[in-house]
């Protein structure tokens, strides 16, 4: 079986995102082998190397020294929101939310209705 590389749509790296993560040949984790908690803590660790990453961008900002260059640090920064990302929509997949169109697309349009702003998004 292949996995063919593709610029997915949120529905469409959801789907690769789990397929990867119970793969053989990716994590092998069954989805629902942990919790929401696992999930959850999970993702709430990746948030939290974000922060210490913005924390060391904010010394930078502060004149304090730093080991990392601003550039090194917005790099990691990247990657960092890649993870936080990845794992919260495997723990909306464990809860049975579709990550847009379940969380992401109605809050969205709630708060816009709620500031009175038109501006909206799909729900699909």
């Amino acid at each position: 079986m292949g996995y063919p590389s593709y610029r997915p749509t949120f529905s469409g790296f959801s789907e690769r995102n789990r397929e990867r993560c119970e793969a053989e040949c990716g994590f092998n984790h069954q989805l629902d082998s942990w919790s929401l908690s696992d999930w959850a803590v999970a993702m709430a660790g990746e948030a939290g190397e974000a922060c210490n990453v913005v924390k060391k961008l904010n010394r930078i900002r502060d004149g304090v020294d730093n080991s990392e260059t601003p550039e090194d640090l917005r790099e990691m920064l990247k990657a960092e929101i890649g993870d936080v990302f990845t794992y919260l929509d495997l723990m909306a997949q464990a809860a049975g939310f579709d990550l847009y169109s379940d969380c992401i697309a109605p809050k969205f349009n709630d708060v816009s209705e709620r500031i009175g702003c038109p501006i909206t998004v799909r729900v699909t």
